[in-house]
């Protein structure tokens, strides 16, 4: 029976090849899309799910007012430690961003991070050389990955041997783990081990340094462990042991454990270990993939019921020679699930070949072995099945409800409850597209109005050198001056902080004039003279550093606009002379000069309070404005520049505009997936429409060779038939409009400076969506009304 299904199905696909190609055009586009976003959705939400302690593994998050740190002080993870019997271990993680592989007289750049002893105990990467219980324990221990290992070693074996990173110390090879699967939170080239720490580090303690909040702790709870009252108990280690010196300073701190598996993509702490995800993008794609997949499964309903006319004395034999309903029923399902099966292997190529796109679209590397896991497999196999069923069911069981004796005596009769359905699928095609579009639009304005709003610095050809791998004490003035000499070469500074890549944030001040516990939380710059000029910030109080002045090396400091206003100051002339304190040393010192407000960060954030420090020595950026002379030639002088100044580090640079912009990547990336979701959706409502008009001159062919016959002319006809589809598009654009405006305007309220949306976005999407609506019904309608009444009406 089944055999003799599938033959009349691939029959019946055949006969009616415009109708299944227009079918599986839609199902293709919506199944293409389908199985990318099937395999980013999967992806995203098996992010450390590898960990075979992982459920009670939890990530220790500092949290002050609104924000949430993925560090925390030093002593938190000791109090962990020793305080709480509900913890069986602390591991301690650091990054290691100044220390770089040194090899064959070169220095090389790696993932670097210090690890407790305990790692590899809570954390189930693949270790394929070395045991995972002590490979931490020793001082000057380190573990690598493969591709470390292929990269610096020729042996297959390399425990035992010596790695040398800094400049001269000697590490040695306790261990190789597999490379860090990418659906991990924690990423990592080489693992040196905390004892070393310790011993690089004059004084060390873990029960102090409650302030220097620049350490990660994960806790494994024991067995049967509560965590709620863990949590509850642990919120207040700050408070109960250095509340009142927090207190003085105007902070409140709180502690909190995060599972591992809601690190990754539910957490408000960023992650300083490797990538970071959002639960909000998943579900946006995702949303947005089952909308297409239900538009295409629309379209499959429209088409099939509009061809049901010549299906119907198909149906009505069978029945007559003792088919039941539910074996006609099954041969409909039977047809749906083939084309749904021929779509899928047609979309599994298009998706093959949209990877590279994909990738890039979503700051990927899949390739086309992922889409072949067994997870996937059967997700790939449960959507093949659902579209089957959501596409087939209603017109199987329209079409294997007619009867015999009315269909074989021509007398079939089109409901009415079946075209308002096919109505509302209509409806229902176009508020999703017509809200994708409208939806693209806001996204498109407000990136338009971040890129265009003047930013209050100069970031057009400015190149950037990262000097943060130099010991560039002593020699940054030779450099300068090196660089200087260039003739394209305008300006020159050396800082810790640019736009985009702010200084030390989270800075504590203390302004002249305040109370005790009263304090402005800053961005602290380490600057020199040339900063000011090389960005084109604009003094608007006071004066700039002068290099020749001991004073303003000792205690200036230039602050912006809204320092001024968070520290009470009334006006940038009276923060002249101000002094600013603070518990940290930085920042500190008597306010020379007010620097115009300027964004730091995109225009998602507001502007901060800054605090510029003439203090060379703790910056780490060669920042080099040039004129309108030929790029490669700037980059390759200065790179000269640099190899005769630090011939033992890489040259590496990037340019000022195209660093702040990668701040807009997210909008960026949401607009580029919106505007292909908006065309798509847009071709399958057109496919759709076709369904619905096919269905509608198929049921008034007649009537159309009445009214020609009685003098109706081609437009007459062509407005008759069209009116219905512009009201349903109409309907469609006042369903969408009142939804996308609520929810853009939610949207836009992310932005600390954002546009304001215009009617003409509006407009702009009911004449897209109408447009398309009238040239597709137009060509339909206009080919009806051309029919030869002769034709039509010959059986009458």
């Amino acid at each position: 029976m089944i055999k003799n299904y599938l033959k009349i199905a691939v029959r019946n696909l055949l006969r009616f090849k415009t109708y299944t190609v227009i079918n599986l055009a839609g199902m293709v586009m919506g199944l293409s899309i389908g199985v990318l976003i099937l395999i980013f959705v999967m992806d995203e939400l098996s992010f450390d799910k590898f960990h075979v302690k992982g459920d009670n593994i939890y990530r220790v998050v500092t949290q002050m007012e609104e924000q949430s740190m993925d560090r925390n002080g030093w002593a938190v993870g000791h109090k962990l430690r020793t305080e709480f019997p509900e913890v069986e271990a602390v591991v301690y993680t650091r990054n290691a961003y100044a220390l770089q592989v040194y090899h064959d007289g070169k220095k090389y750049d790696e993932n670097i991070h210090f690890a407790s002893e305990e790692f590899f105990r809570f954390f189930s990467f693949e270790m394929i050389q070395g045991s995972p219980e002590n490979a931490l324990d020793a001082p000057y221990s380190a573990v690598i990955t493969e591709s470390v290992r292929n990269r610096y070693f020729d042996a297959e074996n390399v425990v035992g041997k010596t790695l040398t990173i800094g400049d001269s110390i000697d590490f040695i090879v306790t261990g190789v783990v597999a490379d860090v699967p990418s659906q991990s939170h924690i990423q990592f080239d080489i693992l040196l081990s905390f004892a070393t720490y310790e011993k690089l580090t004059p004084n060390f303690t873990y029960s102090g340094g409650w302030g220097n909040i620049n350490v990660r702790n994960y806790v494994l709870l024991k067995e049967g462990a509560n965590f709620a009252a863990l949590s509850a108990k642990a919120r207040n280690i700050y408070m109960d042991n250095v509340g009142e010196w927090l207190q003085k300073m105007g902070m409140i701190l709180y502690v909190k454990l995060e599972p591992l598996k809601d690190v990754y993509l539910i957490s408000e702490a960023p992650n300083g270990f490797g990538p970071k995800g959002a639960i909000s993008q998943v579900y946006l794609v995702a949303a947005i993939a089952i909308f297409v997949i239900l538009l295409a499964c629309t379209n499959f309903v429209n088409l099939t019921t509009a061809r049901a006319v010549y299906r119907a004395k198909e149906v009505g034999l069978r029945k007559v020679v003792g088919s039941s309903r539910s074996l006609v029923f099954w041969q409909f399902i039977s047809e749906s699930f083939i084309l749904t099966v021929i779509a899928f292997l047609l979309a599994m190529l298009i998706a093959d070949m949209a990877l590279p796109f994909f990738n890039s679209l979503m700051s990927k590397s899949y390739d086309f072995s992922d889409f072949f896991n067994i997870t996937n497999l059967l997700c790939m196999l449960g959507l093949v099945l659902a579209v089957s069923v959501l596409s087939g069911y209603y017109p199987a069981w329209v079409m294997s409800g007619y009867r015999p004796a009315q269909v074989l005596k021509g007398k079939l009769q089109t409901g009415r409850k079946g075209v308002r359905l096919r109505r509302m699928l209509v409806v229902f095609q176009f508020v999703v597209s017509a809200g994708l579009v409208l939806g693209t639009l806001i996204v498109l304005r407000q990136l338009d109005y971040m890129q265009d709003q003047d930013l209050g610095f100069n970031k057009e050809q400015v190149l950037i050198v990262d000097a943060t791998q130099v010991s560039s004490a002593g020699i940054y003035e030779t450099f300068k001056h090196a660089v200087r000499s260039n003739a394209f070469v305008e300006q020159v500074t050396y800082t810790n902080a640019l736009p985009g890549r702010p200084g030390w944030s989270g800075q504590v001040a203390f302004p002249e004039g305040f109370e005790e516990g009263e304090n402005v939380v800053t961005e602290y710059m380490s600057v020199d003279e040339d900063y000011i000029a090389t960005l084109g910030l604009e003094l608007v109080a006071g004066r700039n550093f002068s290099k020749d002045s001991k004073a303003d090396f000792d205690e200036g400091v230039i602050i912006n606009e809204t320092a001024v206003k968070e520290m009470r100051w009334e006006t940038p002339d009276k923060a002249i002379g101000k002094r600013i304190t603070s518990p940290s040393g930085y920042p500190e010192g008597i306010v020379i000069g007010v620097v115009k407000d300027y964004h730091g960060l995109g225009l998602q954030t507001k502007i901060s309070p800054k605090v510029m420090d003439y203090n060379p020595d703790a910056s780490r950026y060669f920042a080099i404005h040039f004129n309108t002379g030929s790029t490669s030639d700037v980059v390759s002088d200065i790179k000269n520049s640099w190899s005769n100044h630090f011939p033992d580090s890489n040259f590496e640079y990037f340019f000022l505009d195209q660093e702040f912009d990668k701040q807009y990547r997210y909008e960026q990336r949401l607009m580029k997936v919106l505007i292909i979701f908006a065309v798509l959706t847009i071709v399958i409502a057109g496919i759709g429409l076709l369904g619905l008009i096919s269905f509608m001159i198929i049921s008034k062919t007649k009537e159309i060779g009445v009214r020609k016959v009685l003098g109706a002319g081609v437009w007459n006809i062509a407005g008759m038939l069209s009116k219905e589809f512009l009201v349903l598009v109409i309907t469609a654009n006042f369903i969408a409009i009142p939804l996308i405006w609520y929810t853009g305007n939610y949207w836009l309220e992310g932005f600390a400076y954002r546009m304001t949306l215009q009617p003409d976005i509006f407009i702009i999407t009911f004449s897209i969506t109408l447009g398309m609506t009238f040239i597709t019904v137009s060509y339909k309608t206009i080919k009806a009304a051309m029919l030869n009444p002769v034709e039509t009406l010959r059986n009458e």
